[in-house]
């Protein structure tokens, strides 16, 4: 059975108020933040866009990530797509081909990692989701979190991940100057 096609988005149109500047445009290893994103998620999609900046701003803008997951939804030409977040530099090819064949072979509409409480923006979702994310973005709950807990993911779990032989270390972020620094160190 050949690879299903799969589109990946990469959230990049957040306010970044707690660094107090664009993440984005971070120097991550002599180029920006975002063009190492690209460049990694490019391993493991067909097809790469950026969501949140001039060419693709967010269609509904100040509801955070999951407006962004639906302005990824509506531009989509594929049923199954790769979102993450700028700020998950960590992130690796390895991980990223692991999380598509996941998603390839889910019949959940979202394909999510839990670590801890918590679901790092790295996710698996479905262009058929995106009539329930619209809903969701005309309410006043925007959460991704609560979103993707009332869903019927298909969650990663922590030591799945670590059978895998994967760290829950790749998904920290860069939040704060002193994530930045303390990511270069």
């Amino acid at each position: 059975m050949p690879a299903m096609s799969m589109t990946g988005f990469i959230l990049a149109g957040g306010k970044s108020e707690r660094m107090g500047r664009d993440k984005a445009l971070l120097n991550w290893h002599g180029r920006t933040l975002l063009a190492h994103m690209v460049g990694l998620l490019e391993t493991a999609a067909d097809e790469v866009q950026v969501v949140g900046r001039d060419r693709l701003p967010d269609r509904i803008p100040g509801r955070g990530p999951l407006s962004g997951i639906a302005t990824a939804l509506e531009m989509t030409s594929t049923d199954a797509n790769l979102i993450l977040a700028v700020d998950l530099p960590f992130l690796t090819k390895d991980f990223l081909l692991y999380l598509r064949s996941r998603i390839e072979r889910s019949g959940r509409r979202v394909t999510a990692c839990k670590i801890g409480s918590q679901f790092p923006l790295c996710l698996g979702v479905r262009k058929t989701l995106l009539p329930e994310i619209a809903h969701r973005l005309v309410g006043e709950d925007w959460s991704v979190h609560a979103w993707i807990a009332g869903s019927d993911a298909e969650i990663i779990s922590e030591s799945q991940l670590l059978s895998a032989g994967f760290e829950a270390s790749i998904f920290r972020n860069l939040n704060t100057p002193e994530d930045y620094r303390g990511a270069h160190t």
